[in-house]
């Protein structure tokens, strides 16, 4: 039997718990002096309590649950029991054999044993305490740390007498040493590890000279041509640290010990051999505690790099198992680490005849594939994202199943040998829409084997749109139907194939492919575009506003072709920035070396759509300048023969009137602009004629417009468009009445509410394109918000039907010294007495809502259940905000909110962050500011009443030492540029995550030159939380235009969203 074969089980098995638990106290101890196995015998030497030494022996039995002693004890001699000592002889050798350093350590300590036994006492240096004083020195190599993990560190033993200096071997015979005892033990050391009388110089192994410093923290070590190297007695904690590279998102891992003498900037260096080690700085060296196991040991001679592709694999599976071992700290906490579902690239192999197809499908993420719908064991498989650092694709299991489901609507049958489709007409018609469809969503279908040229023997239909341009801004669109240039094929045959379902026709014996979906894609582009009958039979007339729509939907259809003419077709490309169309520049006079490259860009477009006689939506994302852009076009001379010499009316909010004139005064100066606003405005109004720039808000638009009605403006702007974005609205409804050439739409979130919001503004920008509003919320605004394929279909070509006007660029794109945003929700749980007060407040809610709506209906009762909702979202942030509930200071608990945020608040302060924290509740900033006062800390303030807002802005961005700025998510949302702060707080959730986005980006901007960090705090298990998930159910519904995420959730708020939200 193998020692490796002795387990704790068979040992107890010998004489019982009892004896085990006797036996294990003598392990512990030390009394087991030997212990070695032959065969089956174990033999050894066990100390007595009298200091004597017992031989002690047994035989295994059997399968070794039984045994022999042969121990010379009273105990099994004269009672015929199993005693202690064998049974310690059992668990030594389990333990050894379980331990391989515990085993190396033996057998090392018995080889050196019997070296000693062979020499004699009159070899070793004489120790007497009659003998001269002495004290031991020793010196080391000075490449002594490297040597260390190379197993063999150089040593020069001396030994010194008062002013005398001796070698080992230079010591006059028969001289005797008095060595201070703490000398005496390490020489011992040294004459075991040298298995004999230490010379003058010797190496020793990594873990002998461990042993040597921990016997040597009282002796002169020193280090040859350098200083001494004193050994301290005390442990010292050290620490695993993971660091985030910012710039290639790897992780760096290392080891850290916070050491008393270590020069600043000083590398500490580590010295670990199995379970022991210790740390060497500035001339010291400590014992380590927590030393990680041997597997992991590299950390200490080097810094560990975790590549970006293991990253969450070290989270999730090495990240743990270190924390159990060691003392870990992470610079970004592991759930600051996103992984999304990837979008899996879908590869379809298909073989078989014309009666059969076999077909295999795979996802592809980047360089790795997977069998589709089939789970790997590469569980921790994560594709970085290449633009966010912190950000991972994992698979997308889901989309692969929705794949597989496509498939089988295919008709294709899941059996062992793949996916099967069987028969001539099932295959045909795979053949003629099915595959189309699958290789238009982006899928690669590969054909083998004979199928390969059974597909290019069969001939296909192609549609073919042909269109005339014609005069007075109409254009002829008429369809035909064509097979490999041959005559043109009866579009009844076609239309009666695709009513009985078929993606094939027989003509002339042969059968013809039909791609169903190409011509119903086809006949849709023109549904719900405005249309009148042509003077060619079967032709109809459209609007030249509708040619960029037409031609990029076509060209998105694969399997149609398109005669146009050459004027038509560059004509809309120009007007769709297709291909190489390259904007015309025009001169931009002074403001030639201000703009950067893409407002340029801007502003020849906007000139492009003002030659065409269009209108336009400029929806760049915050922050990449659209009132400069938009001053630059308007100083430019108009197009219009019409609008020349007359004003530009711009409308904005009224926080930003002033903003306007001012970058009007320091960008267009030669402008003459004239602000319509106060009490005393009516006396303006006979002074726009004469003035170049007449600026105003919505609010006075509103009241005067009468007064506007009398004149025409050359160009009308609408900045923050989503003020007109409900088409019933005042505001929208007086917007739409003003007189102007040329209108223009300024936004970073044009969508809020829903589709519909587009619908208003494109309303404003170019009448009945879009149709009425009815039809387009049938087609557009419910599919879109439904999520399935034909949302998809309808999300599609909405953004074709918009994106001739639309322009819109990401900072990301065009403005590479802002940092990436890094947003993050942290959840929070309830106090015990927030708790109690939201579980009353919720039943209560519960039963008020449930009685409004039984009594006035959804609709009339909407408003007072926003405000019972509110006092559910004031609870989530403190109990205090419910000043009608109770007075103020009655809980001991009122926030948990509250301590979060001071934590992360005292965390980001150590780490030189400052931030800025926002509120919709402006008597929560209060609280804050409050509690801030208590702290002693310094702040900016800024809600609806303060008046100098530009000033608090400049004090926060030229005071680095102010760490935090309380802002009214209202009053500061927009407008303001605050790069001093490097860190955003949303206290509180608001329903629409764009006007959240918005205040995040007041960091966010360009100039800033740190990282925003952006953190939501959530109270979990409330209505916080269903609003987050509401945001994220909902954010589809206003995909479609040009990706921006923005929801206004409150004016569409639906009863079953109500009952979502309070579990009615």
């Amino acid at each position: 039997m193998l020692p490796s074969a002795i387990t704790k089980k068979m040992v107890t098995s010998w004489g019982g718990e009892e004896v085990y638990a006797q036996a294990e106290r003598l392990v512990k101890k030390g009394a087991v002096l030997k212990a070695d196995m032959q065969g089956d015998t174990l033999t050894g030497v066990i100390a007595r309590e009298s200091a004597s030494e017992i031989y002690t022996k047994l035989r295994l039995l059997g399968d070794g649950n039984r045994i022999e002693s042969l121990c010379p004890c009273f105990t099994n001699r004269n009672q015929g029991l199993v005693c202690p000592h064998v049974v310690a002889l059992g668990i030594t050798l389990m333990l050894r054999h379980a331990d391989p350093l515990r085993e190396q350590k033996y057998l090392e300590d018995q080889r050196r044993a019997r070296r000693l036994a062979e020499l004699g006492t009159a070899a070793y240096l004489p120790r007497t305490p009659r003998g001269i004083p002495a004290r031991l020195a020793l010196t080391l190599a000075p490449t002594w740390q490297a040597d260390f993990w190379k197993d063999r560190v150089g040593i020069t033993l001396l030994i010194l007498s008062g002013p005398d200096i001796f070698s080992p071997d230079s010591l006059p015979k028969g001289t005797g040493l008095a060595l201070p005892p703490e000398d005496d033990n390490l020489l011992t050391v040294l004459e075991d590890i040298c298995e004999g009388p230490p010379p003058a110089r010797f190496e020793v192994s990594a873990p002998d000279f461990l042993n040597i410093l921990d016997v040597a923290t009282k002796t002169r070590i020193a280090v040859a041509g350098k200083d001494t190297l004193t050994a301290e007695p005390l442990a010292m904690q050290t620490v695993l640290r993971v660091d985030f590279d910012r710039t290639t998102g790897e992780l760096l891992i290392y080891p850290h010990t916070e050491l008393p003498f270590a020069r600043t900037g000083e590398l500490p260096v580590y010295l670990v051999n199995g379970r022991r080690g210790h740390v060497c700085a500035n001339g010291h060296i400590w014992p380590m505690k927590h030393i990680l196991p041997i597997p992991y040991h590299s950390i200490y001679q080097r810094d560990e790099v975790v590549p970006r592709e293991r990253v969450i694999n070290f989270l999730r599976r090495d990240l743990p198992a270190l924390q159990a071992l060691t003392p870990l700290e992470m610079e970004l906490p592991a759930d600051l680490f996103e992984t999304t579902p990837g979008h899996p690239l879908f590869r379809l192999e298909l073989q078989g005849t014309r009666a059969s197809l076999r077909a295999s499908l795979s996802a592809a993420y980047g360089p790795h594939t997977f069998i589709a719908g089939i789970p790997d064991t590469q569980a921790e498989f994560a594709l970085p994202d290449p633009d966010d650092l912190l950000k991972y694709h994992t698979r997308n299991l889901p989309a692969e199943n929705a794949a597989l489901g496509l498939l089988a609507r295919c008709g294709f049958e899941k059996n062992a040998t793949g996916h099967t489709l069987v028969g001539t007409r099932e295959v045909l018609n795979f053949l003629g829409s099915g595959y189309p469809s699958l290789r238009r969503s982006g899928w690669k279908i590969t054909f083998t084997g004979k199928l390969a040229e059974l597909i290019d023997a069969l001939p296909a239909v192609t549609p073919v749109v042909q269109i005339a341009e014609k005069r007075d801004g109409w254009f002829d669109v008429g369809f035909a139907f064509d097979c490999h240039g041959g005559p043109p094929l009866p579009p009844a045959d076609i239309q009666r194939a695709i009513n009985r379902g078929d993606s094939f026709f027989e003509y002339n014996g042969q059968p013809l492919l039909i791609d169903r979906d190409a011509v119903e894609s086809m006949r849709s582009i023109f549904s719900d575009c405005q249309s009148r009958e042509s003077a060619t039979p079967g032709h109809f007339l459209m609007p030249a506003a509708y040619a960029p729509f037409v031609q990029s939907s076509l060209n998105a259809i694969d399997g149609v072709d398109v005669e146009d003419p050459p004027d038509w077709r560059e004509k809309a490309a120009a007007r769709n920035r297709s291909g190489n169309t390259r904007l015309r520049p025009v001169p931009l006079g002074t403001l030639e070396g201000t703009l950067r490259p893409y407002q340029k860009e801007g502003v020849y477009w906007l000139r492009f759509l003002e030659d065409s006689g269009l209108n336009g939506l400029l929806a760049d994302e915050m922050g990449l300048g659209k009132t400069l852009q938009t001053l630059t076009w308007l100083s430019l001379p108009r197009a219009d023969p019409d609008a020349q010499g007359k004003p530009a009316l711009v409308i904005c909010p009224t926080s930003l009137v002033e903003n306007w004139n001012r970058e009007a005064e320091t960008f267009v100066p030669h402008l003459r602009r004239l602000v319509i606003s106060g009490p005393d405005r009516d006396a303006l109004f006979a002074r726009i004629p004469q003035s170049d720039l007449v600026i105003t808000s919505y609010a006075l638009l509103r009241r005067d417009l009468d007064a506007y009605r009398a004149f025409k403006f050359s160009v009308a702007v609408l900045d923050e468009a989503q003020h007109i974005k409900n088409r019933s609205t005042q505001n929208a409804v007086a917007a739409k009445q003003i007189c102007a050439s040329g209108k223009l739409v300024l936004t970073g979130t044009p969508i809020e509410n829903s589709v519909a919001d587009m619908w208003s503004i494109m309303d404003f920008l170019v009448p009945h394109y879009l149709g009425e509003y009815d039809l387009f919320r049938e087609r557009y605004e419910l599919p879109i918000a439904a999520g399935d394929r034909d949302g998809e279909i309808a999300q599609a070509k909405l953004r074709r039907k918009l994106h001739p006007f639309i322009l819109r660029r990401l900072k990301k794109d065009v403005a590479k010294d802002l940092p990436d945003k890094i947003v993050k929700v942290s959840f929070c749980q309830l106090t015990l007495d927030q708790q109690r007060v939201y579980n009353a407040l919720l039943a209560e809610s519960r039963r008020t809502i449930g009685d409004l709506v039984k009594a006035k209906g959804f609709d009339r009762a909407r408003f007072e259940i926003l405000a019972i909702l509110m006092r559910l979202r004031q609870v989530c942030c403190h109990l205090d905000l419910l000043k009608e509930h109770h007075k103020l200071g009655t809980y001991e608990a009122p926030s948990a909110k509250l301590d979060a945020f001071f934590e992360i608040l005292d965390e980001a302060i150590d780490g030189g962050h400052r931030i800025l924290v926002f509120s919709q509740f402006v008597s929560m900033l209060k609280l804050l500011r409050a509690e801030l006062d208590q702290r002693g800390l310094s702040y900016c303030y800024l809600d609806g009443s303060t008046q100098d807002r530009l000033a608090q802005c400049q004090r926060f961005n030229l005071t680095p030492s102010i760490p935090v700025f309380l802002i009214s998510l209202k009053a500061g949302g927009t407008g303001l540029n605050l790069t001093g702060a490097d860190m955003v707080v949303h206290f509180d959730p608001w329903w629409n995550p764009a006007v959240e986005d918005q205040a995040t980006d007041r960091a966010h901007r360009i100039g800033q030159k740190r990282t925003v960090y952006s953190i939501k705090l959530i109270a979990e298990h409330t209505v916080e939380e269903k609003v987050l998930a509401m945001q994220q159910k909902k954010q589809a519904v206003i995909s479609a235009t040009i990706g921006t995420t923005d929801e206004s959730v409150m004016q569409k708020l639906s009863f079953d969203d109500i009952r979502d939200l309070i579990g009615l």
